[in-house]
């Protein structure tokens, strides 16, 4: 893979994952779903800029330089903390259709991150610290929209942590 190749697909997939959090937006009956896809949606819009910026100093210089991408998401513990005080009263709002969305989303974010890892092996030191930052922002994203399925689907668990069972 060359490095160009590897800027082409980076932006297949964050616009892919992009589009697919606008629409969830559009189609979500809950505020706060809403809310949580638009955020995510913005987020991914800010990597395919990002990637695009680092694309033509690819292709003018050479060197894409070791600026990183920043999120713009809370910090990590920020938005844990923020999503634990609105677990009650996500729990008492219907599902309205999130579920499906979610898996969705679930499932393009771990596609996503499978993409930067092996990228990173595939291409020259200089061209893959670029990739590093994107991978752990997307790793992040995997985990949120994880803990947003796990309260939808009251499976028990909270980010990774059992909080309950039908035998407690």
């Amino acid at each position: 893979m060359t490095v160009d190749e590897a800027f082409q697909q980076a932006l297949e997939y964050e616009r892919r994952i992009r589009d697919q959090y606008v629409e969830a937006a559009t189609e979500a009956l809950i505020p706060e779903a809403k809310a949580f896809y638009k955020i995510l949606g913005l987020d991914e819009e800010s990597h395919v800029a990002y990637i695009e910026h680092k694309l033509e100093q690819w292709k003018s210089t050479g060197q894409a330089g070791v600026d990183r991408p920043v999120s713009v998401l809370p910090p990590t513990a920020d938005l844990i903390a923020a999503i634990a005080r609105a677990k009650s009263q996500f729990e008492a709002i219907p599902e309205g259709g999130q579920m499906a969305a979610l898996q969705n989303a679930l499932k393009a974010e771990r596609e996503t991150s499978a993409f930067y890892r092996s990228v990173m092996t595939k291409l020259p030191d200089s061209a893959a610290g670029i990739f590093a930052r994107l991978l752990e922002i997307e790793d992040g994203h995997t985990a949120i929209v994880q803990a947003e399925l796990d309260l939808v689907s009251e499976t028990g668990h909270w980010f990774d942590v059992r909080e309950f069972s039908m035998e407690d």
